[in-house]
């Protein structure tokens, strides 16, 4: 489920002024205004300030139609964090597809990735720290994508020789460890007096190194 805006009307030739959306491109529309507004809510004010009168009057929609697109309120909920997961899996690919062909520098940018993308939706932020309890099925939904990603990543690395570890059964463990550094140096670097920030390049620098001499072959290395 993709929370991007929908224009209202589509584009026309000129002269004959704009197409008027059908019912299901107005039903979706509708959806998708819901659905970022309760992004920017939840972004806001925390899941707990997310209530259906909020999400509907940032929506500019009538709080009786709200549940023409979602069962409740916790269903609605439940569908932002994995939804928002899918959009930073597609960030850090595109800049793991673009880094140089060695494992740390595709470590470098699934990291750096991770706290640019923060930056440009910092909902993440709240969304994560504040799933667990507030959205659990969200929470897990998105642990799963992360942990299911990071663990084809890794495997990959293995086949191809660039894993310092040989052991195929310790790939998941590798991947919640990587996944937690992520969370724990946000937690640590990005989040600054309610800002989310770009952390000092240090922080970068001293992961990777870290990965460098644990986990991943530079390139060149035997």
């Amino acid at each position: 489920m993709k929370s991007e805006t929908v224009e209202p009307e589509a584009a026309a030739p000129r002269g004959r002024g704009r197409r008027k959306l059908n019912r299901a491109e107005k039903a979706e529309a509708t959806r998708a205004r819901l659905f970022e507004a309760a992004v920017q809510t939840v972004g806001e004010l925390g899941y707990a300030g997310a209530s259906v009168a909020r999400i509907t009057e940032r929506a500019k929609v009538a709080q009786g139609t709200f549940y023409n697109y979602f069962d409740s309120r916790q269903d609605l909920l439940d569908q932002l964090l994995p939804a928002i997961s899918n959009e930073l899996l597609a960030y850090v690919r595109r800049r793991v597809l673009a880094a140089p062909d060695c494992a740390v520098e595709r470590e470098r940018a699934r990291m750096s990735a991770f706290f640019d993308f923060l930056q440009e939706k910092p909902q993440l932020y709240k969304m994560i720290n504040q799933g667990r309890v507030q959205s659990p099925k969200g929470f897990a939904i998105h642990l799963n994508q992360a942990t299911v990603t990071y663990m084809k990543a890794v495997e990959q690395e293995r086949r191809l020789g660039n894993l310092r570890l040989s052991d195929p059964e310790q790939i998941e463990v590798v991947a919640h460890m990587l996944l937690g550094s992520r969370e724990y140096l946000s937690e640590r670097y990005c989040f600054v007096e309610g800002e989310i920030v770009s952390p000092p390049p240090h922080v970068l620098d001293a992961y990777v190194d870290v990965a460098a001499a644990v986990l991943f072959k530079r390139a060149g290395e035997a």
